[in-house]
């Protein structure tokens, strides 16, 4: 029986697939799924099958199961038999704290919350990282650089502390540091301004990453936690 393609699958899979192959193919292809996942589909669309998967991505039906597995494993997707593979809502609990938690918070207080939350948020990323949260962390990494515009910039650096917390293995944080995006995005915003801002935010991702890289827990936090500290002090001698 030939496979029906919905809108939404044939938009999943119009970018073209670059899976690297520096690392294990389950954990490339996982990453490379885990982001179309999280920043091009929503709860309830469909996954194309097994086969499809492998022929567009290039890789055998073993690997994109193994990959699948792992996603499944982190509540990203259900497979059902009959019904295929649906990407799942968010947790009951992370919706709970976007949808009760305000919108309009100031910026000093947000920024105490992430001094607070990030560095544990990287010191846990250290601590549970798999290899498709590197692979992913190293592709945003490698889209990052100071000769991107300030949207782009802004916009991979949003994705990285994402990606973070994504490593960190626990919904409730995700929820907070997408939550801690939008209320700062003002204060990215005047940080990626400049090329100083933008190699700064680059820089410091950079030692984060290697931290995490390591399983270094203590080194994460500190990397972090002077990141935080750097794009503050780059932001208040500018507000000056």
């Amino acid at each position: 029986m030939s496979y029906t393609w919905s809108y939404q699958e044939t938009n999943f899979m119009s970018g073209g697939a670059v899976i690297r192959r520096g690392r294990t193919l389950s954990a490339s292809t996982a990453a490379y799924l885990e982001g179309m996942i999280t920043n091009e589909l929503s709860p309830g669309d469909k996954l194309p099958p097994e086969r499809i998967l492998a022929e567009n991505l290039e890789v055998s039906r073993t690997t994109i199961r193994e990959a699948l597995q792992e996603l499944e494993q982190r509540r990203l997707l259900a497979r059902t038999p009959g019904r295929g593979t649906i990407v799942l809502p968010r947790s009951a609990n992370a919706t709970a704290i976007l949808e009760t938690m305000a919108d309009d918070a100031e910026e000093d207080h947000v920024a105490e919350l992430r001094m607070l939350i990030e560095p544990q948020v990287a010191g846990l990323a250290a601590d549970r990282a798999i290899e498709s949260d590197l692979v992913s962390l190293e592709d945003i990494l490698a889209s990052s650089h100071t000769g991107l515009n300030p949207a782009e910039s802004l916009e991979q650096d949003v994705a990285f502390h994402l990606q973070l917390a994504r490593a960190a293995r626990n919904p409730l944080l995700i929820s907070l540091c997408q939550l801690s995006s939008g209320w700062v995005q003002n204060v990215r915003a005047r940080s990626h301004a400049t090329r100083e801002g933008r190699r700064m935010s680059f820089d410091g991702h950079k030692q984060i990453f290697q931290a995490v890289q390591n399983s270094d827990h203590e080194a994460a936090v500190a990397a972090m936690t002077d990141h935080l500290s750097d794009v503050a002090r780059l932001v208040n001698r500018r507000a000056k």
